[in-house]
């Protein structure tokens, strides 16, 4: 009787292995199954992940670059500060030294220039000959009066002319210890005898206003006539200081632009452009008046 229910025991026990068996073998497949799929996703996530991670990294070490090169710029910044100070002190000392180099270009012009005005004056003003420099004009496009800095102690006297590098100015009308009034030839105030340079025979005088019809003075433009109306005039014209009355002979004045010939009045009349710029006259040279008496 035992022996019976020992083989039945021993069959419920085997079917039980095999079952538990085969139970185990399954869920093996199973997860071998889960395990290849995860394994495949796994890596496309991991790759991401990678990817991810390497870009953090890639951030992180630019930004601790910047840090790194900020905090030196700021440790740095006294040393660039003084820097800055240095190279703007350089700047400034440059500038004065081309401020300063421009004024002496300038003056050397400017006495180069009055140089030029000791080939129109005869010998006998040159030792009384006063360089000096126009410290105001009158108001206007062009200017008809002005002020220089040399009056009676440095030797000048009323009626002296007044002289540029490139021709006559004009005259002195008033003086004072140390400066003087002077007028320019735009003045209607203003006359002056002149000759042709091409013929000493060909005389006339500027006269401002002479032509009434044409205001020229507002256009910088002397105007005149001259003493015959037979004289031979032609645009291009040189005039000069005739000699006649104050002013010493052969200073240039300007050139013919204009010949109107008025048949009613029996006048040639005649427009100058003056060879000085009435605009921009800063230095002049003074002589004596010519001694008419």
């Amino acid at each position: 009787m035992k022996l019976g229910k020992n083989k039945k025991n021993n069959k419920k026990y085997n079917v039980k292995v095999i079952a538990t068996i085969g139970v185990a073998i399954t869920l093996i497949g199973i997860v071998g199954m889960s395990i290849g799929r995860y394994s495949k996703d796994s890596f496309a996530k991991n790759g991401f992940i990678l990817n991810t991670i390497s870009s953090i990294e890639g951030s992180l070490n630019n930004g601790f670059t910047f840090i790194k090169e900020g905090t030196g710029n700021i440790f740095k910044f006294k040393e660039n500060a003084k820097k800055v100070k240095q190279l703007e002190k350089e700047n400034e000392n440059l500038k004065k030294e081309i401020i300063e180099l421009k004024e002496d270009a300038q003056s050397a012009q400017s006495l180069q220039s009055l140089k030029k005005s000791l080939k129109f004056i005869e010998e006998d003003y040159k030792d009384t000959m006063i360089s000096t420099e126009v410290v105001s004009k009158n108001d206007g496009n062009w200017y008809t009066s002005f002020v220089i800095g040399a009056g009676k102690d440095e030797g000048v006297k009323k009626n002296s002319i007044v002289m540029n590098g490139k021709g006559l100015v004009g005259i002195v009308t008033e003086v004072s210890n140390h400066y003087s009034k002077a007028i320019s030839l735009l003045d209607t105030k203003s006359s002056v005898s002149f000759q042709l340079l091409k013929n000493k025979e060909f005389k006339g005088v500027i006269s401002q206003g002479a032509n009434e019809d044409e205001n020229y003075k507002a256009k910088g433009l002397l105007e005149g006539y001259m003493f015959k109306t037979s004289y031979d005039v032609l645009p291009g014209d040189v005039l000069v200081t005739s000699g006649l009355g104050i002013y010493p002979k052969s200073i240039p004045i300007g050139e013919i632009e204009k010949v109107v010939d008025d048949k009613n009045k029996g006048l040639k009349y005649v427009v100058v452009k003056p060879y000085v710029n009435f605009k921009d006259v800063d230095d002049v040279v003074v002589i004596e008046p010519r001694n008419i008496n």
